[in-house]
């Protein structure tokens, strides 16, 4: 019989292409995932992947066994949560993803009071671009994740809900010369932590220098904007420290930029039912966000 354990592994060397980084993705060695998906291959009769120097190719035979243990996958992940909903029980495990920038602004603010209500809830949680996430939300490995609006996936159908809304914009440092008179011909790098998703706003666009360089790591981000006259496309909700202490500063917002903000999204899967912990954390970024929000109408009418 086929175990799930297998099957992770499948999925998770289709998804990398590559042994190395696959087996880094599960915590295991590169020599324990090669005797795993060799044993599968015995056990099925057949070859899943054909391996060379570029890496690792599903066979026609392998993408439809990635496609059928994907839904298998999912499938057990649902009955798992459903078994713990009826059982009622107060400890566990919950597994989501969400993109660098809402992960900036609200991720401290969400896991700290879930921490401080259950802690005996174990949290998974996974900071990467929206078409990872995707793939990690299919295969049953998070429950759901949150990223901005504007993403198109094919099926599965995914269920959106808009939890709030973020402004966005240009941000730089306080000395930039944008905010100082720079001529109509100035161009300056622009930075940002994805590329999909969300396209620039013509006044930012109109000011970029070659192509933006896309950067993950928020940390890094906010240094290189304070320390350089990079544009950094953005929420101010990110940084509000930053901001209070004068060392970065929003652009003035042009009327061709609208809408100036986006929406945040939880997406999850039709066919796959929340689990309480998954709720729990819903109501807790809808109420962070609202928080957020708040605050930010009321610091733009004390300017």
């Amino acid at each position: 019989m086929l175990q799930l354990r297998s099957l992770s592994h499948l999925l998770a060397l289709d998804r990398r292409r590559n042994f190395a980084r696959a087996a880094e993705d599960l915590g295991i060695s590169q020599s324990a995932l090669s005797r795993s998906l060799q044993a599968l291959e015995q056990q099925l009769g057949m070859r899943l992947f054909d391996r060379d120097r570029s890496g690792v190719v599903p066979t026609p035979q392998g993408q439809i066994a990635i496609e059928r243990a994907a839904i298998l996958l999912a499938d057990a992940a649902d009955l798992e949560h459903h078994l713990v909903q009826a059982a009622g029980a107060t400890a566990g495990r919950v597994r989501f993803g969400i993109t660098p920038m809402p992960a900036c602004a609200l991720l401290p603010l969400i896991v700290s009071e879930a921490l401080g209500r259950s802690p005996a809830v174990t949290h998974e949680v996974r900071v990467r671009d929206a078409d990872a996430l995707w793939a990690l939300l299919v295969s049953g490995e998070i429950e759901f994740f949150v990223a901005n609006e504007g993403f198109v996936f094919n099926a599965p159908k995914p269920h959106l809900e808009i939890l709030g809304r973020f402004p966005i914009g240009g941000i730089v440092r306080t000395g930039h010369p944008l905010l100082h008179g720079a001529g109509p011909d100035a161009k300056f790098p622009v930075i940002r932590s994805s590329w999909s998703g969300l396209p620039l706003p013509t006044s930012i666009e109109r000011r970029m220098l070659g192509s933006p360089n896309v950067i993950e790591d928020f940390g890094a981000l906010g240094k290189i904007a304070a320390t350089s006259d990079a544009i950094w496309f953005s929420s101010s909700f990110t940084i509000p420290g930053e901001l209070k202490a004068g060392v970065l500063c929003e652009l003035p917002r042009a009327d061709s930029d609208r809408p100036w903000d986006v929406g945040i999204v939880m997406y999850t899967l039709d066919r796959r039912s929340q689990s309480p912990w998954a709720l729990s954390l819903k109501h807790s970024l809808r109420r962070h966000l609202r928080t957020l929000e708040r605050d930010s109408q009321r610091a733009r009418g004390g300017r």
